[in-house]
């Protein structure tokens, strides 16, 4: 008995081949996609990267070595920034199956973290998803506020290429300072590098993984220090246990390796848009079921330079041809041309359109916006629904909100300083119609802005109480504007008004109703107001 237990034993450590084993996984990363779904414009002959040409890569990587040895990961902000997306949020609401989440379990995502642009289609769209989805929607600092548990998953475990693989996933937990309160109703955010040690932990002790990722809707910010909003590499220098981070949020393109004290982290973006796409090759060499070696290898594939997936545009054909009609739908006339480019001098008539619009619904007595289109124009002719896309970017609710006139001032002093001083995106350089009033460009900071007075010529006073309307994402606290103005985002609710439908639909029903807009009109408009530099 002994000599028939020893033989196995003996070959086998003579040999080495039953204890010792290699495998292999392709890791495919998609992050920030941005509704970028099909490769076809909706208007015109242009070609973009999309999910079809990102389909292509992972079948044809899926047939030189196996299905069984692929893992596929998204990193959240895809249902916002294409007409698609908007399309399946807010026009085609029947009750079907969401166009995302069919993709999704098309191209058999394994999981897919939660973005904040994603949480501000609303609860109907991402729930609605996440029941059909059929991986694992990931969002392990979001919690239920009424049962104190994750409101999505923490956590899946994969099994793949004969690897116990562990994908855990966070949103960004500043959330809450870009989209209403309405939209994640029911939910609060934890900072990532709260929970993340300790997660990574429990996932370590309770599933014994072989690879563990850490997927976050984050931007890189610094290994140095904490960021609320980006600590990839943070959290891969600080946390322990885990072999891949997976970024997003700030749109950039990075591949690097960091070491995080115990071990060597990979860390990988893939910027926005699919202008790339990550795909890390990880090599494990287990000896007695134990990891002894590892291998990995990341980089960056430009999904342009593929060819589109047949099967994918054929399943997704019917989908196209219905984004494409809405997309090309007659909705009125442009008289003349609309000048969108930015002028840090002046306002464009495209600034002095969206003011006009804001002015126009009831109660308000000031608009105050930003810029959200920099360059071009629109030419004079018929508009169809893709202009409003150039018009108006972003799914902005518009919020009325109350302010004192001595915030109103303090308010446009601190986005004057950002003009002035080119600091920060365009998007927060904000002017305000309504008013009349100067801004000295030699003036210090606190002292630069002079109300005349209301567009009509009535008085100004900086004591009594306005009715202001501004984005949801301004009045959720975004650009630390109102902060500046010293409107604490605690103090909202109080403030707040009325919350009116988003500005694109407030546009629409606009443009509809006029039929005909003459952008010459503008500059005639006394009720827009106006401000000018001086000295």
């Amino acid at each position: 008995m002994k000599f028939k237990i020893f033989i196995p034993l003996v070959l086998a450590l003579l040999t080495g081949t039953s204890c010792v084993r290699e495998h292999n996984v392709k890791i495919f990363g998609t992050n920030d996609i941005h509704g970028a779904y099909f490769p076809e414009s909706y208007t015109d002959s242009t070609v973009y990267p999309s999910l079809s040409q990102v389909s292509f890569i992972v079948d044809e990587y899926a047939k030189r070595s196996s299905e069984d040895n692929i893992v596929l990961i998204d990193c959240g902000d895809n249902l916002q920034g294409n007409n698609a997306s908007y399309y399946y949020n807010f026009v085609d609401t029947s009750g079907n199956a969401h166009l995302l989440g069919r993709i999704f379990n098309f191209m058999k995502y394994d999981a897919v973290v939660v973005g904040n642009h994603d949480l501000e289609a609303g609860h109907s769209v991402y729930d609605g998803i996440n029941s059909d989805y059929k991986g694992a929607m990931l969002a392990a600092n979001a919690i239920d506020l009424e049962s104190g548990d994750c409101y999505f998953d923490e956590y899946v475990i994969l099994d793949k290429g004969g690897l116990k693989i562990a994908v855990i996933g966070f949103t960004n937990p500043n959330v809450k300072s870009w989209i209403s309160p309405d939209k994640y109703k029911g939910m609060d955010f934890l900072s990532i590098s709260s929970v993340a040690q300790s997660l990574v932990n429990r996932v370590q002790k309770s599933e014994k993984p072989d690879f563990v990722i850490l997927a976050l809707h984050s931007g890189l910010g610094s290994q140095e220090h904490d960021s609320f909003e980006n600590c990839a590499y943070f959290i891969a220098s600080t946390v322990k246990g885990i072999d891949l981070v997976m970024a997003a949020h700030d749109h950039k393109s990075v591949v690097t390796k960091i070491y995080n004290g115990e071990d060597s982290v990979t860390v990988v973006e893939a910027g926005s848009r699919l202008e790339n796409l990550s795909y890390i090759d990880v090599t494990l060499t287990k000896k007695w079921g134990k990891v002894v070696g590892k291998e990995v290898t990341g980089m960056l594939l430009k999904p342009a330079d593929y060819q589109r997936s047949t099967r994918y545009d054929a399943e997704f054909a019917e989908d196209f041809r219905r984004v494409k009609e809405f997309s090309n739908m007659y909705i009125g006339r442009l008289l003349s041309e609309m000048d969108m480019n930015f002028d840090k001098e002046k306002e464009s008539q495209y600034m002095k359109f969206i003011h006009q619009l804001q002015l126009s619904q009831e109660g308000v007595e000031i608009s105050i916006n930003a810029p959200l289109a920099s360059k071009g124009v629109i030419p004079a002719g018929a508009l169809i629904y893709n202009d409003l896309f150039t018009l108006y970017r972003f799914e902005n609710l518009l919020y009325v909100v109350q302010m004192k006139g001595e915030e109103v001032k303090s308010y446009l002093e601190a986005a004057y300083e950002k003009r002035l001083s080119d600091d920060g995106p365009l998007y927060n350089m904000d002017s305000a119609a309504g008013l009349i009033y100067t801004v000295s460009k030699s003036a210090p900071y606190g002292s630069r802005v002079k109300i005349l007075s209301m567009a009509d010529g009535s008085r100004f006073d900086k004591d009594r109480i306005y009715n202001v309307a501004m984005t949801s994402y301004r009045a959720s606290g975004a650009g630390g504007l109102l902060l500046q103005a010293g409107i604490s985002q605690d103090s909202m609710n109080e403030r707040v008004v009325a919350i009116l439908p988003e500005i694109r639909e407030l546009l629409y029903k606009k443009i509809i109703s006029q039929g005909e807009i003459d952008p010459r009109l503008l500059d005639k408009d006394k009720n827009i107001g106006y401000w000018k530099f001086v000295k």
